[in-house]
């Protein structure tokens, strides 16, 4: 399959680097409004340099769009129109109405549409996937140290959105409730946030995410009836507890409520706990993604993050800017009472 790269900062680099080390995909160029970087990374990919991007849609089966957000709905469309299969970076695009047009783009050309979610790759994510059943309460803490890279976007959607989708991924029903807070740092836009996500279902999610932290540091913590699920995304790894099918509380109650257990908590637990480490195997997220992308073009399986499923994480990070834009507006309408 011949490939490209629209867009070589650091993310597209990598894109670049990965697919030219796919065996069953050739990168035939790379693209970037930047003429040196797009030269030093097509000779370090072996591919041509290219100026513009209408120059390689005749030349290639699918593509990778890798630009800055706001320049994904014009990059995309012309590729889109051609049929040809592409994979953009999350998120979407810049507004609502422009990831909907390229949804709807897609569509009338039958052209594949992939949303860059790469976390749904990673190798941790996927073996809880494999192991959790319906949730009722996750938590999502994701702290990154300051880089200069998309200040000029909220910390919702330049990292947030990586746990929203999950959330949305994990929670069958509907979003209905959001409650959101945060905070400028160092940039014009947001750098922390919090938001509490309900679902129709009585489900809850918390979503805590700052990109002015010192370490790195990205865990997330699934509860769902009798299961627990806590995974650390930085060291790759997790583990699991179940509780014992038959365990009953109202069996180990007194006349109070409360929990009778003589032998001590740690032996009472012992026995109605089960933890366990979880399996965690798979290649590196890009390229994963890259493969899956590659795969879907070629006919060979659904899309793993589809537009409208990049659409619906929009929403939801746009829920969660109204909600915290809401309550600073309020905040500065009070100091100036």
């Amino acid at each position: 399959m011949k490939v490209a790269v629209i867009g070589v900062g650091h993310l597209g680099s990598a894109h670049a680097r990965n697919w030219n080390e796919i065996p069953d995909a050739e990168l035939v160029g790379v693209c970037d409004a930047d003429a040196d970087r797009c030269r030093e990374i097509a000779s370090l990919n072996g591919c041509m340099p290219f100026d513009n991007p209408d120059a390689l849609i005749d030349k290639i089966d699918a593509v990778s769009i890798v630009t800055p957000t706001p320049l994904h709905r014009q990059t995309a469309e012309p590729f889109l129109k051609a049929g040809k299969a592409v994979l953009v970076e999350k998120p979407l695009a810049h507004t609502l109405e422009d990831a909907q047009t390229l949804c709807d783009m897609a569509d009338q050309f039958g052209a594949t549409l992939q949303v860059g979610h790469i976390e749904r790759f990673n190798p941790v994510v996927r073996s809880a996937l494999r192991e959790i059943g319906q949730p009722t309460f996750i938590e999502c803490d994701r702290i990154h140290p300051y880089s200069l890279r998309s200040t000029e976007t909220s910390v919702v959607h330049d990292l947030m959105i990586h746990d929203i989708d999950i959330v949305l991924h994990l929670m069958k029903s509907e979003l209905v409730d959001v409650e959101a807070h945060g905070t400028r740092v160092i940039s014009p836009t947001e750098d922390l946030a919090h938001a509490r996500l309900g679902f129709a279902s009585g489900a809850t999610a918390f979503v805590k995410t700052s990109r002015v932290a010192f370490s790195r540091s990205r865990k997330v913590r699934i509860f769902s009836p009798r299961h627990y699920v806590s995974l650390d995304l930085v060291d790759r790894s997790g583990f699991q507890v179940r509780l014992d099918p038959d365990y009953d509380p109202g069996d180990f109650m007194d006349a109070s409520g409360r929990i009778e257990a003589p032998e001590g908590a740690e032996d009472f637990l012992g026995r109605h706990l089960e933890q366990s480490p979880l399996e965690i195997s798979g290649a590196e997220p890009l390229r994963a993604e890259l493969e899956a992308f590659m795969e879907s073009a070629r006919g060979n399986r659904p899309v793993a993050v589809t537009g409208p499923q990049g659409v619906r994480a929009m929403k939801a990070a746009e829920m969660v800017l109204d909600s915290l834009r809401g309550r600073q507006g309020h905040l500065t309408d009070l100091s100036s009472q």
